[in-house]
């Protein structure tokens, strides 16, 4: 009987609502547009953070149907200004209006320093055409814009989620692709929103992502693909779907060829260059242990899929690039050839990003992205056809109760690496010698960017936008108990307060446990505790000097003596960390 009155009140107050003033009517305050939410007649804008906390008077513009306009009860200035007083996140300030027909109108105005994104349209499992409109802090849309979208995701896209993730792609008015570019990013006609939908933080994704970009080393075609960039940059926003607010989102760019920077394939003498694959599902193939046959006819290999070139351009296509380093890892593991597989594994796989992909995801406790999840790619055939790793959907991370059916042990910030079944990682750890290479990377990043202060910072600073914009409140009241997160309730410092005491449990249980320090750090030729440009200097005299010197600092190059040659592998390591 509650759940009946409550949907009763809810289509009153819609229909209410509805007879007030129409859904496309709209209104700007200094320019920013007023986003309206149907269901509960607040309006909500966006404008710079540094009108936060003051009086901000601001040239109000209402709909040119409307008279009358009052905030607070106090009308317009001559010059249509209105002094919004003490503007925080979540603080709401009542306007009225009488309407063309002579009704009266009202509603409340709130304000948030996110972008502001309004989706419309009737959107599912294929593209359809609609509208987009981004009204940001700095900028707005003052037309909408025409795109196709679609829902996206795997588990995330069943029929009884409720908050959907999109794919966009922007159109001109012939219906053709139109390339847009947002805050600072590349300037493409694809693009993603990220609802974070089982993450009671709903920013794990976006923090990830960021970190990933942060600690990585380039891949290895950096000289000739400055521009390349390794994963996925983002900006946390606020989304409306057909005038009801749903939510933060972030807005992410793809991991494509273009991202990557892939060279692109030679149509006119059908020569493959640049090749992308995607690993979606759990597959033997995927982890490399059984592989299945493969089909350069299909789309799909096991659960992997095919991104670049698109097969419906380029048919037959060609697997083989990536077969060949999924059968190279399976018969090293299957006749336990440790020799060749450390003699040739940098042979098939871009080794300095494939050692911090590894350090990444174990630190992070990354459960969804050490067989799935990946992208492979090559840059170009031709050249060089080692496979660049590249990290996708982070959000099961860092703790997060991502499945209601699993238990606390699978999260637990003490749990070892018996997740993993890579088999190119873990033969990488265990039976190469990347393993001491892995171990000094891992102490490199640990006494900086993945220093446990460093890493909560994050966190902390995501959480204090989200809180000062109102986002956070305005999250909270809508999402908490829903299934989506299994009827767990949103509460963001109770969450912070959940990550900071995993990462500095986790960290203590990966220093301790599985990249565990050794007493000697190779390449500390000068013996100060780091790996710099110093040690360099230190290794030239002594070879100059011919003086002796302990192997295990120096080899650096693992050919089990000290020489020049340890000079230009120091120089390149330093260079690339």
């Amino acid at each position: 009987m509650l759940e009946l009155s409550k949907y009763r009140f809810t289509l009153t107050l819609m229909c209410v609502l509805t007879a007030c003033f129409s859904w496309g009517q709209s209104f700007y305050i200094n320019g920013h547009k007023a986003v309206q939410d149907k269901s509960n007649g607040i309006w909500l804008c966006s404008i710079p953070q540094e009108c936060f906390n003051t009086d901000w008077e601001a040239v109000v513009e209402p709909d040119s149907t409307w008279s009358g306009f009052t905030v607070n009860g106090i009308s317009l200035t001559a010059d249509g200004t209105a002094t919004f007083r003490d503007i925080t996140g979540g603080k709401k300030y009542p306007f009225a209006a009488i309407g063309e027909d002579g009704q009266p109108i009202s509603g409340q105005i709130t304000f948030t320093f996110l972008p502001v994104i309004e989706l419309n349209g009737d959107f599912g499992y294929e593209y359809v055409e609609g509208t987009v409109s981004v009204n940001g802090p700095d900028t707005t849309s003052k037309n909408d814009m025409r795109a196709k979208l679609k829902w996206r995701g795997h588990y995330s896209n069943n029929e009884d989620k409720h908050k959907r993730n999109y794919n966009i792609k922007f159109l001109d008015k012939n219906g053709d692709k139109k390339n847009r570019s947002f805050y600072g990013m590349r300037k493409d006609n694809h693009w993603k929103l990220d609802a974070g939908q089982a993450d009671r933080l709903r920013l794990r994704n976006r923090i990830c992502n960021d970190l990933w970009l942060d600690m990585s080393v380039k891949p290895w075609y950096q000289e000739l693909e400055p521009e390349a960039i390794n994963g996925s940059r983002g900006k946390v926003t606020e989304v409306f779907l057909n005038g009801e607010y749903r939510g933060i989102y972030g807005l992410m760019e793809p991991v494509d060829r273009k991202q990557l920077k892939l060279v692109k394939h030679d149509t006119i003498n059908n020569e493959f260059h640049g090749q992308l694959w995607f690993s979606r599902t759990w597959c033997r193939t995927a982890t490399m242990s059984n592989p299945l046959p493969w089909d350069n006819n299909q789309a799909t290999w096991d659960g992997i899929e095919l991104d670049y070139p698109d097969i419906e351009e380029v048919c037959p296509t060609d697997w083989s690039t990536l077969a060949r380093s999924i059968l190279f890892i399976n018969t090293m593991d299957t006749y336990d050839n440790w020799t060749m597989l450390n003699d040739s594994i940098g042979n098939y796989f871009d080794m300095p990003v494939m050692m911090d992909y590894f350090i990444f995801i174990v630190t992070i406790q990354a459960l969804g992205n050490e067989s799935i999840n990946i992208y492979y790619s090559c840059y170009d055939k031709a050249i060089n056809p080692p496979l660049t790793m590249t990290p996708w959907d982070l959000d099961n991370t860092f703790g997060s109760q991502h499945f209601q059916e699993w238990s606390s042990s699978t999260y637990s910030p003490e749990r070892p690496i018996n997740w993993m079944n890579n088999v190119a990682l873990l033969d990488m750890f265990n039976h190469t010698s990347y393993h001491d290479r892995l171990i000094n990377r891992y102490w490199q990043l640990r006494e900086s960017i993945l220093d446990a202060d460093s890493l909560i910072s994050r966190f902390q600073q995501a959480i204090n936008q989200l809180k000062q914009s109102g986002a956070a409140e305005r999250e909270a009241e809508l999402w908490s108990g829903d299934s989506d997160l299994y009827g767990r309730t949103i509460d963001f410092d109770d969450e912070l307060s959940y990550i900071s005491d995993w990462i500095r449990r986790r960290l203590a249980y990966v220093d301790a446990n599985i990249f565990v320090r050794p007493d000697t750090l190779v390449g500390d030729v000068n013996g100060d505790g780091e790996v710099n440009i110093g040690d360099v200097s230190e290794l030239i005299d002594i070879l100059l000097g011919n003086q002796s010197i302990d192997i295990a600092v120096a080899d650096i190059d693992n050919d089990g003596e000290v020489t020049i040659s340890d000079v230009g592998t120091l120089i390149d390591y330093i260079l690339k960390n």
